[in-house]
């Protein structure tokens, strides 16, 4: 589908929904924006008057979710973010929200993850979301654009989870799904109820053989959640998590025409050289909240993980990895409401405080034996953040906030030492509610977000840390629109985003399969955000598009001049279309098509990899009480693509080659 094309029918679809409305308004639901409360801004706020871009997905446990197998099929309809890398589970999902993050060669960057109330990212800013229960998700609240106010290291957004917690429910569940390639995912859920608290067991053991030759991998996870409400004033809850994973195999990157020869082989080199990745990973965390009889409140949380992580990669020096890491973090902010007759005021003051340290070896690779010891090295991050946030809403609906942010970050190693990296953040926003279905806001604020360890210590000369690897810093500006009538919701948002000392990851001949990192001067980021929601008798249908344009700035490498070329990784246009219809009363009919525009695999912008249109259904049946079953077509029009796309790999092999069509199909008891 060529891109004109693209966006010509991103148009129509966008404006369908005024179409549906006037034909259904008849018989619609209604949405209630007054209800939808926004907590991951640290100031709990109503989603119609936030000045900022922000996505709520509530989702609901006793439907089909238990069949989604990754945590991108949770965040369709989200307008600027991209996921990839679903199929590759040594890798983990990699998520980016307005391009970045897409730099990542593995799991997460620059985006803050919260569960629960507790950070899921280490200190030095890495995610990973294979210890995620995503049988128990019940709540998504995504912040897109720089959000270093809140959270600190962070340049692309905020995404908070939550799972699980009404203390009413009582009940036993079982869910068991099956799909091609061997896949296999039984979770089971237990939920205690008794005097003011409640217990929340929940178990998934997961495996396939995956699409490609030597991708399989295996994984299971104990997740724990007790809930207390002492009284009204205080409530507790506590986690635990721990999650095994024996091996999850990487098939890696493939040229273009070795796709072409068959897509569903590994690379020769990583099958020679057994790559994989074996985890174990335990997380405990406990949080707090105390009100005051005076409008304030106090929250809390600590919490402490544990991540053994050994790993085969498909070189011989340094290609064996064992990674011992321990981060624990701790925080806790106070908050107090003030009223007047035109107004209410809220301030917030808050601490972080977390410590990561890393013990990390590194042996040769003899063909899938260790060798001898490469590099040995413990590795340090401490950081501590104070912020203040004020916002202010006028009975006029005029709402003003503004904050700032100080974060004091040292990176280290027990042979060199410590360096600094202090960064302040201030933000500001503005929003007017010009009636009850209108809404417009301004935003701006800066971010900042540091290079990993992992990246740091993937020093091209040689060991310790690559000290000429420096944080990178945004700043971003943004415009919005909301307008809701009844059942029907639309949000408009421009934006734009500079951003000095982009973080871009390469390869070195000498090392096929090894990311290096390098600092690209500056970049741009602007594009438009759009979102439609349509609630009807029968359903709801969920749209959002992304056109953006994403360039470099300001970038000179081996005498080449970068400017104007696009940032690799980052598709130009994303358009989602989500329909769940209501069939009967008992049968559900769950429609996803996702159009995902061009993107280029290089700096050069030498590869170009063509845009695809893919589309997923999902029948699901309630049998009797709250059971069901359900039968589900990924990938129905049979379409070559590609999962993910590794930025600048050496030799061109770029491409991951996606699933065809294939089949899965479930059930879910519920008692």
């Amino acid at each position: 589908m060529k891109l004109t094309m693209l966006g010509y029918i991103s148009r129509l679809l966008l404006i369908f929904p005024f179409f549906v409305y006037s034909n259904f308004q008849d018989s619609i639901q209604k949405i209630d924006l007054d209800n939808v409360i926004v907590k991951s801004t640290r100031i709990d706020i109503k989603k119609k008057q936030a000045p900022l871009s922000i996505s709520v997905k509530n989702l609901l446990i006793d439907k089909n979710y238990s069949s989604k197998s990754s945590f991108s099929d949770f965040t369709t309809s989200i307008p600027g973010l991209y996921t990839s890398s679903s199929n590759n589970f040594s890798q983990d999902l990699r998520i980016s929200i307005r391009g970045f993050g897409a730099r990542s060669a593995f799991g997460i960057r620059g985006i803050k993850l919260i569960v629960d109330g507790i950070p899921e990212t280490t200190p030095d800013g890495q995610s990973q979301l294979d210890n995620l229960p995503l049988g128990l998700i019940s709540n998504i609240e995504v912040i897109r654009g720089p959000s270093s106010i809140l959270y600190g290291n962070s340049s692309g957004g905020v995404i908070n989870i939550n799972t699980l917690s009404d203390s009413s429910l009582q009940y036993y569940k079982t869910s068991a799904v099956f799909g091609a390639y061997q896949y296999q995912s039984i979770q089971r859920t237990r939920v205690f109820d008794w005097n003011n608290s409640s217990l929340v067991v929940h178990y998934d053991k997961r495996r396939s053989n995956g699409y490609r030759d030597f991708s399989g991998y295996k994984s299971s996870i104990l997740n724990l959640k007790y809930l207390r409400e002492f009284d009204e004033k205080n409530k507790i809850v506590w986690q635990i998590n721990y999650t095994d994973s024996p091996y999850a195999k990487d098939a890696g990157g493939l040229k273009l025409s070795e796709v072409e020869d068959d897509r569903r082989k590994s690379r020769k080199n990583n099958f020679d050289y057994d790559t994989y990745e074996k985890v174990k990973h335990v997380k405990t965390g406990v949080s707090w909240r105390h009100l005051n009889d005076d409008n304030s409140s106090f929250d809390s949380y600590f919490f402490y993980q544990k991540r053994d992580f050994n790993s085969k990669l498909p070189f011989n020096y340094g290609g064996i990895i064992f990674l011992e890491r321990d981060y624990y973090g701790i925080g806790t902010k106070y908050s107090k409401q003030y009223f007047s007759d035109n107004k209410s005021r809220t301030i917030t003051l808050g601490i972080d405080y977390s410590n990561q340290h890393d013990d990390r070896k590194r042996f040769k690779n003899n063909l899938g034996e260790k060798g001898e010891n490469t590099f040995n090295e413990i590795e340090k991050f401490k950081s501590t953040g104070v912020y203040f946030i004020n916002q202010t809403q006028y009975t006029s609906g005029l709402l003003f906030r503004y904050g700032i942010r100080y974060d004091e970050n040292k990176i280290g190693t027990d042979s060199e030492g410590f360096i600094s990296l202090n960064k302040f953040n201030p933000s500001l926003g503005l929003s007017y509610l010009i009636n009850e279905s209108n809404n417009i806001y301004f935003s701006t604020g800066t971010s900042f977000e540091t290079p990993t360890l992992n990246e740091l210590s993937n020093n091209p000369d040689g060991s310790g840390l690559n000290k000429n690897l420096d944080p990178s810093s945004s700043v971003n500006f943004e415009i919005g629109w909301r307008k809701s009538i009844s059942n029907f919701i639309l949000e408009a948002i421009v934006y734009l985003i500079n951003t000095d000392n982009e973080i871009l990851p390469y390869e070195l001949e000498q090392f096929p399969g090894k990311n290096f990192y390098r600092n690209v001067g500056s970049t741009r980021r602007y594009g438009i955000e759009l979102s439609s929601q349509l609630l009807f008798s029968d359903g709801k249908l969920n749209l959002s598009y992304t056109n953006a344009k994403n360039i470099f700035n300001d970038f000179l490498l081996d005498g080449k001049d970068f400017k104007g070329l696009s940032l690799p990784g980052i598709p130009n246009q994303i358009l989602d279309v989500e329909l769940i219809f209501n069939l009967s009363k008992r049968s559900t009919l769950l429609i996803n098509n996702r159009l995902i525009g061009e993107l280029f695999a290089d700096n050069l912008n030498e590869t170009q990899v063509s845009s695809y249109n893919l589309l997923n259904i999902t029948y699901s049946k309630q049998i009797f009480n709250n059971s069901e079953i359900y039968l589900g077509i990924n990938n129905l029009l049979d379409l070559n693509y590609f999962d993910n796309i590794r930025i600048n790999a050496f030799g061109k092999r770029y491409y991951e080659p996606a699933p065809k069509r294939n089949v899965h199909f479930g059930l879910n008891l519920s008692f």
